[in-house]
């Protein structure tokens, strides 16, 4: 037998002898695929909550109404009397599109006159502000060419004469915070928020891991409580963390040029809240595993498919209700939305308060774990004195 074929099948036994590897080769590609086929399951965005305006009061206006509520694009979630409370709502995230109708928009079209429908829209998801875009553009025109063709009909212009004709409703759009559409200003926040997430998840879910492998862990937990093994184990890293983060948003909104509208001192804050939560929970993983390799695994389950989860290019409205519940479950999800708020919207904290309030309840919640782990591993570090000293 050559070295080669000898190499090839200890590699190859190695790998359906190790339960690990066996996972990460064979189960976590099938797992991350059947998890994005049913997140994309819906096909298309649908049920975007829209706030209608409705000034001009007539059948038209209410020709328009019933045609934007049986596109399953939209769901008109509110009807207000001015665009001003429109805006409001769009700006406070309670809608994503609004729709304009003028006064006076019947008499208009009647008269053949100038007559156009104004649709709002939130450009911080191009997803959302795409698909609603062409929607509103095709709910319009439907309902235009239907008022052209009745005004055709009872005239009995069919010809050359009723080319003449006007034909209807003009369809005007407002895209609100990333108007010229760019990628740039969409997606780099949320592929910078994912980096710093997964180096951060990696280091720290390694570094009990490491002692375990060492086999200084026990000595450690028998010389330090948990508020000073916590302590000293995770401050160093959220420095680091916090002059990546730092470093990177200064490269995006400076070096490259992203445009912005908040304070990026805000951004600071949400990212150690963000960094602090990633930290817990990586501790917890790192105390509950039992060696690197493992602890890489459990963190990268979680990182990899963060990003795809968050709600930040497929909105968690199209998402079906299981994959969005573990979206909604993810420090990933709260980071994006509030940088979001702030960047582009230029929202203030008052904004992001509920982001805080889920990110520090993920902190307790991984510290809570990684206690309940100390507290197990330090009883059978006990139990083992005991033991020898027994044998003794």
């Amino acid at each position: 037998m050559s070295n080669f074929t000898r190499l090839f099948w200890q590699e190859w036994h190695s790998i359906f002898r190790n339960k690990t590897i066996r996972m990460v080769l064979l189960v976590v590609p099938v797992l991350y695929f059947t998890l994005f086929g049913f997140l994309y399951s819906e096909k298309k965005v649908m049920e975007i909550p829209t706030v209608l305006v409705d000034a001009d009061q007539t059948e038209l206006s209410r020709e328009l109404h019933r045609a934007f509520e049986a596109d399953q694009t939209f769901h008109i979630s509110e009807i207000v009397g001015t665009e001003a409370e429109a805006m409001r709502l769009i700006d406070e995230g309670k809608a994503y599109v609004g729709v304009i109708i003028p006064a006076n928009l019947e008499k208009d079209v009647k008269a053949g006159r100038e007559a156009e429908v104004l649709t709002i829209i939130d450009g911080s998801n191009m997803m959302i502000s795409n698909t609603s875009v062409r929607a509103a553009n095709t709910v319009i025109k439907s309902v235009s060419a239907g008022v052209t063709l009745k005004k055709l009909e009872a005239r009995g212009d069919w010809g050359e004469e009723g080319k003449t004709l006007f034909t209807g409703i003009d369809y005007r759009y407002r895209v609100l915070y990333n108007p010229a559409f760019s990628y740039l200003s969409f997606m780099v926040f949320g592929l910078g928020g994912t980096v710093l997430q997964q180096v951060l998840f990696l280091g720290v879910a390694l570094s009990v891991t490491r002692q375990k492998e060492e086999g200084t862990w026990l000595g450690l937990l028998s010389q330090n409580g948990f508020a000073v093994l916590a302590a000293g184990k995770l401050l160093p890293y959220l420095l680091v963390a916090t002059f990546n983060l730092v470093l990177t948003f200064t490269l995006l909104l400076k070096g490259f040029g992203v445009p912005y509208y908040g304070n990026p001192a805000h951004v600071l804050l949400i990212g150690t809240a963000f960094n602090i939560a990633v930290l817990a929970i990586g501790f917890a993983i790192s105390f509950f595993s039992k060696d690197q390799l493992q602890a890489t695994q459990i963190a990268m389950l979680i990182a990899v498919p963060s990003f795809m989860l968050s709600g930040f290019t497929w909105p968690f409205m199209s998402m079906p209700d299981g994959i969005a519940a573990i979206g909604q479950s993810l420090p990933l999800t709260y980071f994006l939305h509030a940088v979001r708020e702030i960047l582009s919207k230029g929202h203030g904290l008052s904004f992001i308060a509920h982001d805080f309030a889920v990110l520090g309840f993920m902190t307790l919640l991984g510290l809570f774990a990684a206690y309940l782990a100390y507290l197990s591993q330090a009883k059978k570090r006990t139990d083992l004195r005991v033991h020898e000293s027994t044998s003794v």
